[in-house]
C-alpha cells in the first residue's frame, strides 16, 4: 500500500510513522520474532489473570507480519475462556464479534480470516477484554493501525473490556500524535513489559507487571 504524499503534516508524519513500522516490522527474523511473541503473550496473559472461566476475551487474528495471538488464545481456551473474534460490518466501522476458535477461522476480506456466518455473535459491551493490534503505539496508549477506523470506532462500545494493545517494543514510541477521534488503549503488552496506557475504571489487572510509560 502506498501513502498518499499530498497530506497535511500532522498526517504525513502518520503516514510516515505506518510505512516505517511496517517496514521494520517485516525486518524482524524469525528467531527474534518467536521469542518476542512468547513474551509479549505472556505479559498479556498476566493482565488477564482475573478473567475468569466462561468469559470471553477478543482477539484479532494475526496478518501482514502482526503479533500472532495464537498462543495467548490457546492459553485463555486452555483456562475456560472463550475466544471472540472481529468481524467486519458494512453497516458502519464498528466491528462486529464472534465467537470461535482461532483454527475455525475462514478466510474473509482484506487477507483476513472471521469467524464463520454460523458462529455465535457476541455483544461488544459483554467482553471482558480486547486485543488489540496496531502498527505503532505510544506511551499514552494512543496507536495508529491501518487508517480504516475500526478499532477507534470499536473500543467504545466495549465499556467493560480492558482494552490491550500487544506489539513489539519497537512499535512503542513517545507521541502519534492523536487526532481527535483517536481512542486510546489501556495497556500496550510487549516482549518487554506491560505498559501503562489510558486510565481503566475497572479493577485492576496485572498491575504488578505493568511499568509505567509516562
Amino acid at each position: 500500500m502506498t501513502e498518499p504524499t499530498d497530506l497535511p503534516p500532522a498526517r504525513h508524519r502518520r503516514a510516515a510513522l505506518r510505512s516505517a513500522a511496517r517496514a521494520a516490522r517485516a525486518a524482524i527474523d524469525p528467531v527474534t520474532r518467536a521469542a518476542a511473541t512468547a513474551a509479549a503473550s505472556a505479559h498479556a496473559l498476566a493482565a488477564l489473570a482475573d478473567v475468569p472461566a466462561g468469559a470471553t476475551v477478543a482477539l484479532y487474528d494475526a496478518t501482514r507480519d502482526e503479533l500472532s495471538t495464537a498462543d495467548l488464545a490457546d492459553a485463555l481456551v486452555a483456562r475456560g475462556v472463550a475466544t471472540a473474534y472481529p468481524v467486519v460490518r458494512t453497516d458502519g466501522k464498528a466491528l462486529g464479534f464472534r465467537v470461535a476458535d482461532r483454527r475455525a477461522l475462514v478466510p474473509a476480506r482484506w487477507r483476513l480470516r472471521e469467524p464463520g456466518p454460523d458462529a455465535a455473535e457476541v455483544a461488544a459491551d459483554a467482553l471482558a477484554a480486547l486485543i488489540v493490534p496496531g502498527l505503532v503505539f505510544d506511551r499514552r496508549g494512543y496507536r495508529l493501525g491501518w487508517g480504516a477506523g475500526h478499532y477507534d470506532a470499536t473500543l467504545p462500545a466495549c465499556p467493560h473490556a480492558r482494552w490491550i494493545g500487544i506489539a513489539f517494543e519497537q512499535q512503542l514510541i513517545d507521541d502519534v500524535g492523536p487526532e481527535p477521534h483517536d481512542v486510546p488503549v489501556h495497556l500496550i503488552a510487549t516482549e518487554v513489559a506491560l505498559h501503562r496506557g489510558a486510565p481503566w475504571g475497572g479493577a485492576a489487572r496485572g498491575s504488578a507487571a505493568c511499568t509505567s510509560s509516562s
